[in-house]
């Protein structure tokens, strides 16, 4: 398999580790908001970078939700909205520290002589 091939499929993955976590960042942001609305925020916040399909959000949201990370909502339409939870809200105080310390190492390993400070 070739390196033009074999990258995208590694981005790919790389980038579908931080889904979960960008949902919760971005409910902390924004308060409250539908599926799709965060989809098209998160693509926003990520400079195009991260695009997380319908299809796709729905069962990380199920999950979150199961994990009391988050709540959610009908509204006036019977629109479902999310939000960040309590629980959800201290959770990502320790995961802000725990991804700010694994990506300090990451860049270590990558560039070892370059000062990375403390995230």
């Amino acid at each position: 398999m070739s390196i033009d091939s074999l990258l995208p499929k590694w981005t790919t993955e790389f980038k579908k580790g931080y889904s979960k976590p960008l949902i919760l960042f971005t409910l902390s942001k924004v308060e409250k908001s539908y599926a799709y609305l965060l989809t098209k925020k998160i693509l926003e916040l990520t400079k195009g970078e991260i695009s997380i399909a319908g299809s796709n959000i729905y069962p990380m949201l199920s999950k979150l939700e199961r994990d009391n990370l988050i709540t959610s909502q009908l509204d006036e339409s019977e629109r479902k909205f999310y939000t960040l939870t309590q629980k959800g809200t201290d959770f990502l105080k320790n995961l802000e520290t725990e991804i700010q310390k694994f990506n300090s190492i990451m860049l270590e390993i990558i560039n070892p002589n370059q000062s990375h400070g403390d995230m």
